[in-house]
């Protein structure tokens, strides 16, 4: 199979566009820094695909601190963070 095409669309820093991407098939959920970076990322949900054209529409959640960014895209997935570990232990 070729390389598949991302649409990513409803972003309001940097319009719609599209890239080619390595993976074999697409993934519920994108997260991309945003150009000039300084750690902002904007973060897409999975939306449409067109298995016979091999393209993928993501739409935009979030964009902002991946700390802030992460949770609410993994939200509107359906998908949940793991929960977090307490190294100390618990007792």
């Amino acid at each position: 199979m070729g390389h598949w095409v991302y649409e990513f669309v409803g972003c309001p820093n940097t319009g719609d566009h599209q890239q080619i991407a390595d993976e074999d098939e697409p993934g519920e959920v994108v997260f991309r820094e945003r150009p000039g970076g300084l750690g902002i990322i904007d973060g897409f949900v999975h939306d449409s695909v067109d298995e016979v054209m091999i393209m993928a529409r993501f739409r935009w959640v979030a964009g902002g601190d991946p700390s802030t960014v992460a949770p609410r895209v993994l939200e509107a997935a359906g998908e949940q963070l793991p929960p977090a570990t307490d190294e100390a232990g618990s007792q």
